[in-house]
């Protein structure tokens, strides 16, 4: 240890003796110096300016300013810059001076050489890690509040990637006398171990290792707050391999070995870092732990719990369509190893799934005129990919492995577990990657009973699978809607009320009932009301004599006639109009998490919604008519593009604050039972969904929230993150600009003066 130490004492001396090290540290310094003081003072200014900031640790230090790279990633992407002119004299000085000699001729091993070596560049990388540190200590005191485990775990893996990439330029440096070629040849192995992750993706053996052995991305995971068993044992296994190379080299200069003996021990250490390399990656023995505060990197507890539920084997197969129009995202064969990335985050707490690709083609289209078939457009494909056309399975193979009709042989991935049961899992991101919500949702119907909703039809009611305009099909039952309620965790079926309500329908929805019901049907929902059932009902007031009546027996309700006001597209500097937006009042936002930050909801031909009985029911509103200008219910005008609006008392017509959505509570038996009402039903049709009116509005977090609410907070599943806090910095602008001094010219001058005295001294000796 003595030797190490001496050696490593030796090789530092040497190195700062020279002008590279501290031209190096300088440059160093200058270049992150710019790019940190830079993006603190938009963050001084914004605080100064709003009083507040936000997510200032990321910004900071991970995703830039303004969409632009973090601190972290900018110094990863200029380490590889440095490291090759550091190194490229470790060894390679030592075999064209001829001092190698000496070092043979002394009571030291091949190990102790480059292991003194080693250590004596580590503490030149932890040089450069405390001149980041220092960044980090300077955030840490200015910024309220400030994400350090995070900060810390990505300068970690900074310091292990340096680390990396010294035991690579000594390697290197072994292996010529030529100081320029060691850094050439330095620079073009780092760049090929940033390559090498994407070479032999066809071959399953090779693939494995292969991926792992590249180095893009490893930092990347510290970077993101996450601590990998797998990610930290690759760069000690990568740092020990080239280690183990470059003693072996020296050894076979030292005892003048026969080629195959060295390249037999080379082969041998490659060897044992494949089998580490395979054995680390084992899903089973993966160990993991989130520094982020708000645990971003980590499945929320209810995601958790899901997938704890999943005893027993557990498949998750892609299938991949080389016909779909999508298909460069999920391409073969680099979706293989991204498909197991995308899907870590579930494997971690389920480390037995196996995860499958399987590759077919498939044209639905397949047979019309002048259209080559499925086959041809295939092997074309396959000639501009450069795949193997044999490797693939046909639509007629691959439908006998999953019913992917159904999906339109678009690209989606299907959970199977050890007893049969299957969902599917969409991919609503569009980028190969597996959504926390949609897929704890799909994964919840494995080991969980959903609420069911039941959808009322008989009365000419807007149709749940519909999609013309004023049909609710986009948000009820599309499969391709990653917010439709069938994707949020709901079963729904249409029934009559023709007869008694099934016991397992949690959830019964009415929307713009246009007919009477018969005495029988009021029976059938009265029955249904008295045993606790949760409602949605949605009136419309050209049907409000039908709606009224059941409003009226069953909760004291009534729709008031058409609601007009200021054209809310010009903030009321216009004739009225039938579009109206509401504002969801403070006890809706409280009952509905996703009503937060919802501003105003968007409704033509509404309805506003007036109790005038009480039938044992508390009534809040949840929807109030806006106060930029005067609403009235309109009782004259059914022209609103060529007729002028006028509010007429006269007539009867009434102008206040009206509510426009209500929710209705009572206590039946050991729950609470839970009614809606709004006065539109439009406001959740297709059409507010494909069209522009120029309104600024959130329609969908009104459905999503009462689904939520009336489900009592079961689906939509609740996979929210609380936001970091590290939205203030405690720093004024005058002593910022004092700081950014410090940090501009201070640091340079205080190592260009260390540099100095060393230079000095050496001088005087």
């Amino acid at each position: 240890m003595r030797a190490i130490y001496k050696i490593a004492k030796t090789e530092l001396q040497m190195l700062f003796y020279s002008p590279i090290a501290w031209l190096l540290l300088l440059c160093f310094v200058f270049q992150t110096v710019f790019f940190y003081t830079g993006m603190l003072e938009g963050f001084v200014l914004d605080t100064e300016n709003t009083g507040r900031t936000y997510w200032c640790s990321l910004r900071l230090f991970i995703r830039g300013y303004g969409g632009g790279s973090g601190l972290w990633p900018s110094v990863v992407n200029i380490l590889y810059l440095y490291i090759p002119l550091l190194t490229m004299g470790v060894i390679s000085k030592e075999l064209s001076s001829g001092s190698i000699k000496l070092l043979y001729s002394s009571p030291i091993s091949n190990t102790h050489i480059v292991l003194g070596k080693f250590l004596a560049m580590v503490a030149y990388a932890f040089l450069l890690t405390l001149i980041l540190f220092v960044y980090v200590v300077f955030a840490w005191c200015t910024i309220d509040n400030f994400e350090w485990a995070w900060i810390l775990t990505g300068l970690l893996g900074i310091f292990l990637l340096t680390c990396t990439y010294m035991a690579v330029g000594i390697f290197v440096s072994s292996l010529t006398s030529y100081q320029v070629i060691s850094a050439v040849g330095t620079f073009i192995v780092l760049m090929l171990l940033g390559m090498v992750s994407g070479w032999g993706q066809q071959y399953d053996l090779v693939r494995e290792i292969t991926y792992w052995l590249g180095m893009n991305g490893r930092v990347n995971t510290f970077i993101s707050g996450m601590l990998c068993s797998e990610d930290l044992i690759y760069f000690l296994t990568v740092i020990a391999l080239f280690l183990m190379l470059t003693i072996i080299r020296l050894h076979a200069i030292r005892q003048k070995q026969k080629f195959t003996i060295t390249l037999y021990k080379n082969l041998a250490v490659i060897a044992l870092v494949c089998l580490v390399a395979f054995i680390s990656s084992r899903p089973a023995l993966l160990a993991y732990a989130d520094t982020t505060s708000t645990k971003k990197n980590t499945l929320t507890p209810v995601a958790q719990e899901i997938v704890g539920k999943l005893d027993g084997g557990l498949t998750i197969t892609s299938y991949v369509n080389v016909l779909d129009s999508r298909y460069g995202t999920y391409a073969y064969p680099h979706f293989i190893m991204k498909n197991r990335e995308a899907s870590r985050h579930f494997t971690r707490f389920k480390p037995e799934t196996e995860l499958k690709v399987v590759y077919y083609y498939a044209d639905p289209n397949e047979g019309m005129p002048g259209r080559p078939s499925a086959w041809q457009q295939a092997r074309r494909l396959c000639e501009v990919y450069e795949m193997d056309s044999t490797m693939l399975l046909s639509r007629a193979e691959v439908d006998k492995m999953a019913d992917l009709a159904s999906q339109g042989y678009k690209f989606i991935r299907e959970a199977v577990r050890e007893n049969g049961q299957r969902e599917w899992l969409h991919d609503f991101t569009g980028r190969g990657l597996l959504e926390e919500g949609a897929t704890a949702v799909a994964l919840k119907r494995m080991v969980m009973d959903v609420p069911k909703i039941g959808f009322v039809t008989g009365h000419r009611e807007r149709s749940m699978y519909g999609d013309v305009p004023y049909d609710m099909g986009y948000l009820l039952t599309h499969r391709w809607n990653g917010g439709s309620l069938v994707n949020q965790g709901f079963d729904m079926v249409e029934i009559t009320l023709d007869k008694d309500i099934p016991k397992d329908i949690n959830i019964l929805w009415i929307a713009d009932m246009r007919t009477e019901l018969t005495p029988e049907e009021e029976s059938v929902l009265g029955k249904y009301i008295e045993r606790g059932g949760n409602l949605m009902f949605m009136g419309e007031p050209s049907h409000r004599e039908a709606q009224n009546k059941v409003l009226g027996k069953f909760f004291g309700l009534e729709l008031t006639p058409l609601l007009v006001g200021p054209d809310v597209r010009f903030k009321g500097t216009l004739p009225t109009a039938n579009l109206l937006a509401t504002v969801p009042t403070q006890r809706v936002k409280d009952l509905m998490y996703q009503m937060k930050s919802t501003y105003r909801i968007a409704h033509e031909n509404c309805a506003g919604i007036e109790q005038v009985e009480d039938k044992g029911f508390k009534v809040e509103a949840f929807l109030k008519t806006d106060t930029i200008g005067p609403v009235w219910t309109e009782l004259e005008t059914t022209d609103f593009v060529d007729d002028t609006v006028k509010f007429n008392p006269a007539v009867g017509e009434v102008s206040k604050v009206f509510n426009t959505a209500v929710g209705l509570t009572r206590q039946v038996g050991n729950k609470e039972q839970r009614i809606m009402v709004t006065g539109d039903a439009d406001c959740l049709s297709n059409n507010e969904f494909v069209i522009t009116r120029g309104v600024s509005a959130a329609n969908g977090n009104l459905l999503a929230g009462c689904a939520l609410w009336m489900s009592y907070g079961e689906v939509p599943l609740d996979t929210r993150r609380p936001d970091t806090k590290d939205s203030t910095v405690s720093i004024s602008m005058a002593w910022y600009r004092i700081f950014k001094a410090g940090f501009k010219f201070g640091l340079p001058i205080l190592l260009l003066g260390c540099g100095v005295f060393i230079w000095f001294r050496r001088r005087g000796r």
